[in-house]
Formats: C-alpha cells, structure tokens, sequence
C-alpha cells in the first residue's frame, strides 16, 4: 500500500452543509407527524421562526427558506379551477347528449350535491371517536 498512497487516519467527511446565495448557511427543518394539518403546522413554523428572530443578536436572521403554505394553497386552488372546469365540462356534454338545457342542468346539479355529500361523510368519519 505504501508504493501507491500515504495511509493515515484523518477527520470524518462533512455531511449536511447548506448554502444560501453562496455563502454557508445554518439549516432546520420542521418535520410533521403523521396525519398533522400541513396549513397549521406551517403557520406554527413561521409563528416561531418570528420568536426566534426576536432573540437573535442584531445581524442575524432566522428565514424561511421552504414555505409549504405556498404550496397547499396553490394545490387547492388548481383543484378548485379542475373541479369548476369539470363541472362545466359535464354540463356541456350532457346538454349536447340530452338536448335539453333544463334536463341538462337538473341532472349536473347532481354533481355538487354528491361532492357536498361525500364531503360532509368525511368529515364526520374524520371527527368519529375511534
């Protein structure tokens, strides 16, 4: 081995670093519990990160780096706009099937009440003691 390299103990390898602009930053992570509300566990995240700041020294700054309320909302939105489309979408082809826009819109105004009911059964089951 001595004819190839220079063998020597030396210092474990760095693992975990994180830069922010370039420059060597501190890195933490909130993590939630199974079935946790992201919305809510989120919001508590940046509650504390607010605290933290507060009791810094002057030229520090605890900031958010990943803000995962972002991202919730911009998932119920585009699921919002896919159901609406959806919707419209089913109101179209029925009007085109039946040819009638009154059957049409009699039978369409099935699909929300379904929606509301299957939302209120899970809600219901959510809230059930087990």
């Amino acid at each position: 081995m001595k004819d190839l390299a220079e063998v020597s103990i030396g210092r474990e390898l760095r693992t975990g670093s994180a830069s922010l602009d370039g420059h060597e930053a501190v890195l933490g992570t909130a993590l939630m519990l199974i079935g946790g509300n992201s919305r809510t566990v989120s919001a508590a995240a940046a509650a504390k990160i607010e605290a933290i700041n507060q009791a810094l020294p002057p030229g520090i700054v605890a900031q958010t780096v990943l803000n995962r309320t972002q991202l919730v909302d911009a998932t119920i939105t585009t699921v919002a706009t896919n159901l609406a489309e959806g919707a419209l979408l089913v109101v179209v082809i029925l009007f085109a099937l039946l040819g009638n826009f009154r059957a049409a819109l009699i039978t369409a105004l099935v699909i929300p009440a379904a929606m509301l009911l299957t939302v209120t059964g899970m809600l219901q089951a959510k809230s059930a003691p087990t």
